[in-house]
């Protein structure tokens, strides 16, 4: 199923907001320390740009599943240099199934959430209509909107004169 373009933004924001969440949590899991207060807003501004990625392209599982990865990747990388966690050229087992556990648990995520706003869409679609025909509008008390009345001096007098249609209301005059 794929999802309308118009949804693309959504999307982005739900990737951005979840890899953050996500990689915070599987680099924790797999045995780093929380990220420090700058290492977490680094890992905000990269996990917002791969999520501002996401919305620029089109939809499909498999560049989802791609810029999760990339997230996943990115992020990792971002808490390793900003918070100084080394642990050698490659990632320790631990981390790594925790990194791929998001992965998959963001996709799942991701597209249940893109399923389900189009499901809740088509609903709306259908039960918009009967609400609106059930509910009568009076038209007895809906008023005609006041025309619009115009001064029939040139705008540069009224302007320069002090005199012009600003100033208090006429009750506290």
């Amino acid at each position: 199923m794929s999802t309308p373009a118009t949804s693309a933004p959504l999307r982005g924001v739900v990737v951005g907001a979840l890899s953050v969440l996500v990689v915070a949590a599987a680099h924790d899991l797999g045995g780093a320390a929380l990220p420090s207060q700058s290492a977490a807003v680094a890992l905000l501004a990269v996990c917002a740009g791969v999520g501002w990625m996401v919305s620029t392209v089109p939809a499909g599982r498999s560049r989802l599943v791609v810029a999760l990865v990339a997230a996943q990747v990115l992020g990792h990388l971002t808490l390793t240099v900003v918070d100084g966690h080394h642990h050698g050229p490659l990632l320790d087992p631990r981390m790594a199934a925790a990194h791929l556990g998001a992965v998959g648990i963001g996709a799942v995520a991701v597209h249940g959430a893109e399923r389900g706003i189009i499901a809740a869409a088509r609903a709306m679609r259908r039960i918009l209509p009967i609400v609106l025909a059930v509910a009568a509008v009076d038209t007895d008390t809906v008023r005609p909107a006041r025309p619009v009345t115009r001064v029939d001096a040139p705008a540069r007098l009224l302007d320069l004169s002090g005199r012009g249609t600003r100033g208090p209301p006429a009750r506290l005059r």
